[in-house]
């Protein structure tokens, strides 16, 4: 079990130190060296959320803070964001938050997912 935890938390490092960068299950298996339906396996059994699901959620935190804490454009949060367009990044984000970027941004207040 203790193994398990050390990848997992590899994985979680990688992710970290990448959000900015477009990620998904098998760049984030190979960095780690596991087979990336192990590393799912592992991921989904000790997190709770799928690889992709946490890496979604990490993403939208921290273009949500990029909302309430700049000035950057929307767009421009979006492209950080790993998104490759404002509309994508809008629908996703409104589905997570319940809430536009812009309505959000309008809002002024950080919340963590």
């Amino acid at each position: 079990m203790y193994g398990n935890i050390k990848i997992i938390m590899w994985a979680i490092d990688y992710i970290e130190s990448h959000l900015h960068e477009k990620l998904d299950l098998e760049t984030v298996a190979r960095e780690v060296h596991y087979s990336k339906y192990h590393l799912h396996r592992l991921f989904t059994g000790t997190v709770g959320m799928t690889l992709h699901h946490y890496i979604q959620r990490r993403q939208l935190t921290e273009a949500a803070k990029l909302l309430v804490l700049s000035d950057r454009p929307i767009l421009e949060i979006a492209l950080i964001a790993g998104y490759e367009s404002q509309q994508s990044f809008t629908d996703i984000f409104k589905a997570m938050y319940k809430k536009s970027p812009r309505q959000y941004r309008a809002e002024e207040e950080f919340y963590p997912l």
